[in-house]
């Protein structure tokens, strides 16, 4: 079907109709920008962004492209234009910055100005892996050794009559590439205590800047749930997001989100650590509180209260988000 050909004039006019409706104003030659847009392009709403849109529509201010509403021919330089911006949502855990995806163009009697938001796609997947600098050696190379770590969540039953069950969140730390050792081990064990964990005791985390957010959209396969554990070497920053100590998808019920809600806070195990490379199994079949708090007794873990937050204000996303594109 071939659409009716428009003319200069009947544009204009729509175009005309279209601005006085939508409270439009055209702050550069050609482009009609809505407020919104318009705030958008003078750097609002931005986080770690180095383009300059005001500069990027100059330099398309006389060029001709298909509009994306009619397909038929839009010249900038004399069509009353509007923009379509696809603008990635800053999220500090999964997209630290806003990025500019794609920009669409169409006559302004057919479309107005608009930014269309997109979240990312992806759940992060386990394992999660950190690393960690040994120091430079006798010979004057520095080594990195890595850690896959993997997470399980388990509710633990209520240390006493009346008292909720407490949930409980595993990391279970792999060294990667390497024989499993000790050494390994303790050199994880030292980060964890300088990062903030209180040997053989259980503290609050929260003193020393950590922090796990919990996203669990209900249960069933399309609405998978995941954690991040926010570390307290890597502070977030407005242009980078949150540094992690994991953030991946995990296996949670509704009595466990729940749990973890209501209290405001989850007890966060650590391990296994030297000279253990590895954690028993009865760790993933919890019975009993006292076995959990055990394990700390024992030194196979480091355990602290890590308090549950969400994104703050300036973190949250669009009400009106457009569907999800890609992880970037």
């Amino acid at each position: 079907m071939t659409k009716n050909k428009k003319t200069s004039a009947g544009l204009s006019a729509r175009a005309h109709a279209l601005a006085e409706r939508t409270g439009q104003a055209v702050p550069e030659p050609g482009f009609v920008l809505t407020p919104e847009v318009e705030a958008f392009v003078d750097g609002e709403g931005q986080i770690g962004v180095e383009y300059d849109l005001r500069a990027f529509l100059a330099e398309r201010s006389a060029r001709r492209y298909d509009c994306y509403e009619c397909g038929e021919d839009v010249y900038t330089a004399t069509d009353p234009t509007t923009v379509q911006f696809t603008v990635s949502v800053f999220d500090p855990d999964l997209n630290p910055g806003t990025y500019l995806m794609m920009t669409q163009y169409a006559h302004a009697g057919c479309a107005p100005s608009a930014i269309r938001w997109v979240v990312p796609a992806e759940t992060p997947r386990q394992p999660y892996t950190v690393s960690l600098d040994t120091g430079v050696d006798e010979d004057g190379e520095r080594h990195v050794v890595r850690y896959d770590i993997k997470a399980v969540a388990r509710l633990a039953p209520s240390a006493g009559p009346g008292q909720p069950p407490t949930p409980v969140l595993l990391l279970d730390a792999e060294v990667e590439n390497y024989e499993p050792h000790p050494g390994l081990y303790e050199l994880f064990d030292h980060n964890l205590i300088e990062d903030g964990f209180t040997p053989r005791d259980i503290g609050d985390m929260s003193a020393n800047g950590w922090s796990l957010r919990l996203e669990h959209p209900g249960t069933g396969p399309l609405t998978p749930s995941w954690i991040a554990v926010r570390a307290a070497t890597a502070p977030p920053e407005k242009d980078t997001g949150h540094g992690h100590f994991f953030l991946g998808d995990v296996d949670l019920t509704d009595a466990w989100a729940s749990a973890a809600r209501e209290r405001g806070q989850v007890l966060l195990l650590v391990g296994p650590l030297g000279p253990h490379t590895s954690l028993p199994d009865f760790v993933y079949l919890v019975t009993e509180l006292e076995d959990v708090l055990g394990l700390v007794d024992d030194g196979l873990v480091r355990g602290g209260w890590c308090p549950v937050d969400a994104p703050a204000a300036g973190h949250a996303r669009p009400a009106r988000t457009g569907s999800a594109l890609t992880r970037t």
